[in-house]
């Protein structure tokens, strides 16, 4: 009686202590349970969200790209080689280029734009790249490194509730009106070609006119670019900072859709030079004015055209008379300090035609001509293996576009021919001496973009 009494009292304490103790046990571990699952929810849940946001913003990002392989073959008569004209002749110069585009829309009113550029010639060179020292000329000319080299990379701000719009940074400066003609793509730059093709940073103030003119697509701009900047001073090194100032206008031509008219005017200061003995704090400064008028498939004829003019004047710095080195500096005459007026024209048309199982090609002409007091250094940075629009006398241009993927792949064939009045291999520096020098090159290209 007693053991049962013992006994149920163990069974009944047991049971007791079981539901005291073991049934939190359970839930426990059924909590763990659900806590494990709740916990892959979320990070699955996470995960998705970041593939959404990864998705927006990749959304508002735009990569894309443009490969070219380049033939040229050059010619050189009458060139002046170890003191005596010569003839010489390349027959065969391979080089590649390549591009990376970047555009960021980070916010509706902020627009990020880059490019990265590779240029080189194939294999192992023995080219005179002395004016890839320049800034203004690195990415047009090809190096024996083959570097990639940021072509790009600046920013576009939007004022909200207004006309008014800045871009800063590495701006577009290369690749503007007309080079979209022979390069079979769209306007990609803002200044024309003959004004400047090459790098430059600075910022711009940019004012649309098309709600107070009533003309299309017009634009003032205000531009502040610092060329070169000297941060050596502590070191002895006394040369100014070269600053440019520009106004420009641009617009659309009323009246005539595909058009465009600029017109702008320019202050270089200061062009700084590092030339040792003498050392100047700078070579002088210029005054610049452009105009460039554009008409794009005339009366839906496939027929485009266009002209700009370019005027120079060039204000020497007295300190670098005394080596006969300074702007265009005439050592014959003795006038060393004179201001020079130089001025160029350059003009062209392109026409498609209607050839639809060819693609509908291309054909243009190109012509452009520079007179002795000239300035080609802007334009050393160009796209070209010669700096056709820097020549001091004329150049003729005739080229044809085969498409070969709709807008994918295109090929390109060009014979240019410049014939000299003055050459200056220094490019304004010294006297302008007169020249016989022809120069004849021949070219085949293939584009790709992606």
């Amino acid at each position: 009686m007693i053991l049962r009494k013992g006994m149920g009292f163990l069974v009944i304490t047991f049971t007791f202590m079981f539901c005291i103790l073991g049934v939190p046990v359970f839930a426990q571990e059924t909590a763990a349970d659900d806590l494990k699952l709740l916990t892959e929810d979320l990070a699955e849940i996470s995960e998705r969200l970041d593939k959404v946001e990864t998705k927006s913003i990749l959304d508002r990002v735009t990569i894309g790209g443009e490969f070219r392989t380049r033939l040229d073959y050059i010619k050189y008569e009458d060139t002046i080689a170890s003191g005596k004209e010569s003839d010489a002749e390349v027959p065969e110069i391979w080089s590649n280029r390549l591009r990376l585009n970047l555009k960021a829309e980070i916010t509706e009113d902020l627009v990020f734009h880059g490019r990265l550029a590779y240029f080189k010639l194939w294999g192992t060179t023995n080219y005179d790249a002395g004016l890839t020292d320049l800034d203004v000329t690195k990415s047009g000319i090809p190096d024996a490194e083959g570097d990639i080299h940021v072509e790009r990379a600046y920013v576009d701000y939007f004022v909200p509730g207004t006309p008014l719009s800045f871009t800063l940074g590495r701006i577009p400066a290369n690749d503007g009106p007309p080079s979209e003609l022979k390069d079979n793509t769209t306007r990609k730059g803002t200044w024309p070609d003959l004004m400047v093709t090459g790098e430059v940073d600075g910022v711009f103030a940019n004012l649309s006119l098309d709600e107070w003119t009533g003309l299309k697509n017009s634009t003032a701009r205000a531009v502040y670019v610092k060329m070169s900047q000297n941060y050596n001073k502590d070191k002895g090194i006394d040369v100014h900072d070269t600053r440019v100032y520009v106004g420009a206008f641009e617009t659309e031509v009323p009246g005539v859709k595909n058009s465009l008219f600029w017109l702008s005017y320019g202050q270089i200061k200061d062009l700084a030079f590092y030339l040792p003995p003498v050392e100047p704090k700078d070579l002088g400064a210029f005054e610049v004015i452009h105009s460039h008028l554009q008409f794009n498939n005339i009366m839906d004829t496939g027929l485009d055209w266009f002209c700009t003019l370019g005027y120079f004047i060039t204000h020497a710095s007295s300190e670098v008379m005394l080596a006969g080195m300074g702007i265009f500096g005439d050592t014959q005459s003795g006038n060393l300090g004179d201001d020079r007026d130089g001025h160029a024209i350059y003009t062209g048309l392109r026409y498609t035609l209607p050839l639809e199982k060819l693609k509908f090609p291309k054909l243009g002409f190109e012509y452009n001509h520079g007179s002795k007091y000239w300035v080609g250094l802007f334009t050393a940075g160009g796209r070209d293996t010669v700096n056709k629009l820097g020549v001091t006398g004329d150049a003729y241009e005739l080229y044809y576009i085969q498409p070969i993927s709709e807008k994918h792949m295109f090929l390109r064939a060009g014979l240019v021919y410049m014939d000299y009045n003055h050459y200056n291999q220094f490019l304004m520096l010294g006297s302008q001496p007169d020249s016989d020098m022809k120069l004849t090159n021949a070219y085949l290209l293939m584009d790709v973009r992606f």
